[in-house]
């Protein structure tokens, strides 16, 4: 079957506006050290919509935290619901989204462009130089120095680039490598997720966790080890309740003392079984210290899955369709398994293995 019609204009429109625009924008961007001493504002760009790529800009937010700890940071994300995820870090002053009502909206998308031209900064950074609404915003934004990656098959309205990493670099650990712009190495930062919680955030969500398990019924203080999951995911990504029942089956069998709480979402309103516990957090970074006071979180490849990771839980990931070497865990004690020709129960023998290394939270 060929490609789509639609999808064959829209890439012909793409590279017809990519032309057009380094014909009138031509870029002169330099593989040259930008000076850090001088930099104290800085707007990091991330036009997404998706918990999960709004978290692979933490490991840069936390680079950019200790390599140039007296500067300003502003982000530019697609949705609202994310941005507390981002306000952790001590340099993070302002988040802000872009709504996607506002390309039906032609005067408020203007006041909007008005409002993001208001400030300059000192350095802005393209994160995703694959992105045409980055790409854009880069453009836009009034800056001295503006960074991303050096690209030729795209447009990119940059000041400085640094070359793209050759292998294969996990998504969140990708941006790191625009540090060389400081002449710094990417391996000089920590190679994680984190949403920077604090011990009163850890603190309150402990008290709350406890709260809502003794209103179902479990009274906290033994030493059993509490274990979340997570059964949502997009698309072919998704794994099916049989397989869950089933590798619960097998992970109760092995392990009669583990607390299973099935972390619910306006997609996957009810519980798995009526033995398990339920959790339902609107508020992202709450549910994340929730999360961080569990022994260990198991679910497939899903933005909740990264916010575990980076809130500090034991996160043991499920992967059906994506690969782990781009989108798996980075916590010290994470596990990223591939569900390929394995049953539930070599999974659930797996995952036993794994949380027994781990220490006791609960």
């Amino acid at each position: 079957m060929g490609i789509p019609f639609h999808s064959q204009m829209r890439k012909k429109i793409k590279n017809g506006c990519n032309a057009l625009l380094r014909f009138l924008f031509p870029t002169r961007a330099q593989h040259t050290i930008i000076p850090s001493e001088n930099i104290r504002r800085i707007l990091v760009i991330r036009i997404n919509y998706r918990i999960g790529n709004i978290l692979f800009t933490t490991p840069l937010l936390r680079a950019l935290e200790q390599r140039v700890p007296e500067a300003s940071v502003d982000v530019l994300i697609g949705a609202r619901y994310p941005a507390p995820l981002l306000k952790g870090f001590s340099t993070v002053h302002n988040v802000f989204d872009f709504p996607r009502t506002l390309l039906k909206r032609p005067l408020h998308l203007f006041r909007y462009i008005a409002q993001l031209r208001q400030p300059y900064y000192d350095l802005v950074i393209n994160m995703n130089t694959g992105s045409a609404s980055d790409r854009v915003a880069t453009f836009l934004a009034r800056g001295k120095y503006k960074l991303g990656f050096d690209s030729l098959r795209d447009w990119s309205p940059t000041t400085h680039v640094v070359n793209p990493p050759n292998e294969l670099v996990h998504e969140a650990l990708k941006p790191l490598v625009l540090m060389e712009a400081f002449g710094n190495k990417s391996t000089d930062f920590p190679q994680k997720m984190d949403i920077a919680l604090n011990e009163h955030e850890e603190s309150e969500a402990l008290e709350e966790l406890k709260k809502r398990l003794l209103e179902q019924g479990y009274v906290w203080g033994s030493k059993r080890k509490i274990i979340g999951i997570f059964r949502d995911a997009r698309y072919e990504k998704k794994i099916s309740n049989e397989w869950w029942n089933e590798w619960y089956m097998h992970m109760k069998r092995r392990n009669p003392d583990f607390v299973f709480i099935d972390i619910l979402s306006p997609d996957v309103t009810e519980k798995l079984s009526d033995e398990l516990y339920s959790l339902l957090e609107s508020n992202l970074r709450f549910l994340g210290a929730m999360l961080s006071q569990m022994d260990a979180f198991v679910c497939g490849d899903t933005g909740p899955m990264h916010l575990a990771s980076a809130s500090g839980a034991p996160t043991i990931a499920l992967f059906k369709a994506t690969t782990p070497t781009l989108y798996g865990t980075l916590g010290k004690n994470d596990l990223s398994l591939i569900l390929n020709g394995s049953t539930p129960k070599s999974i659930a023998l797996q995952i036993t293995e794994h949380i027994e290394t781990l220490p006791l939270k609960g």
